[in-house]
């Protein structure tokens, strides 16, 4: 049975949902940076960083569809 959803488990989520929209934007301009990168080393750096927020919005978005579930929210 869900538990309960008051005020600050919803804004929790409202976070949850920011945090996972701005590792997509981190991801981007990791990204963007890359390209305009002549440094193979730093291409590289700034590629892997892109991959870390990857990661990271894929354990966010996880843990926050548990979460919702747990609490009868949609995710």
């Amino acid at each position: 049975m869900p538990q309960e959803t008051n005020e600050k488990t919803k804004q929790l989520f409202l976070i949850f949902k920011d945090a996972v929209e701005r590792e997509r934007g981190a991801q981007t301009l990791y990204k963007q940076a890359a390209d305009l990168c002549e440094d193979k080393e730093l291409r590289e750096l700034l590629l892997g960083f892109s991959k870390d927020e990857a990661r990271h919005e894929k354990m966010l978005v996880q843990r926050y569809n548990r979460l919702a579930k747990k609490y009868g929210l949609a995710p």
